[in-house]
């Protein structure tokens, strides 16, 4: 009876080894996947951060844009002074470009990420562009008319809308109460730490 016993109980610590030895290997594959979690969540969360700081970045990149269209721009070589023919050395298209399947123009979508150095993005000559250098960001734009041909904008090449004149306008205003005149479009682009990009657009109505 006594050697009975004795094989019994060694067979219940056998199987209890082996159950705490199943028991520590689950342990362990939940602790490498929850760190695998935790990492991937971190990561997520920074890219996410930097996406956020770059859409707040485009408001700076549209007024700079918006600027340049108005002949306001700070760099008077920005300006765009003929709003009826194309000048891309100031990034303004007087037809409507090719787009993606987003409605950005390729002309900026395509463009290539910036070079980065230690303090940030460096400058790839694209016209109207600014590098901020505190929140490591490039900012770039691109303005066009929404028309399918350069020169004056008419109901057959251009999308337009209908400007009333004001009430007390006398010497500037035409023989009519009002005229048409082009939509434009403007978008921009920045360029933010780890490729985050970020893209926003603006219609407005031209002259």
């Amino acid at each position: 009876m006594a050697t009975g016993r004795l094989h019994t109980a060694s067979r219940q610590r056998g199987a209890s080894l082996i159950v705490a030895l199943v028991a520590l290997v689950a342990m362990m594959s939940a602790a490498f996947a929850l760190m695998r979690s935790v990492d991937s969540a971190n990561l997520a969360s920074a890219n996410y951060q930097f996406v956020r700081s770059a859409e707040q970045n485009t408001d700076l990149a549209m007024n700079d844009a918006l600027l340049a269209y108005l002949q306001s721009h700070p760099n008077p070589g920005l300006n765009v002074m003929d709003h009826n023919q194309t000048d891309a050395n100031v990034a303004f298209y007087a037809v409507q470009q090719p787009q993606n399947a987003e409605g950005i123009p390729n002309v900026l979508a395509d463009l290539p990420a910036p070079a980065w150095t230690a303090s940030g993005p460096a400058a790839t000559g694209w016209p109207g562009e600014q590098v901020d250098a505190e929140s490591r960001q490039l900012r770039r734009y691109v303005i066009e008319r929404l028309c399918t041909e350069p020169g004056v904008a008419t109901a057959q090449t251009c999308r337009l809308y209908e400007f009333q004149f004001p009430r007390n306008c006398q010497n500037n205003c035409s023989a009519g109460s009002s005229e048409w005149l082009p939509f434009v479009r403007l978008t921009v682009r920045i360029d933010g730490p780890k490729n985050a990009v970020a893209y926003s657009q603006l219609f407005m109505k031209g002259d």
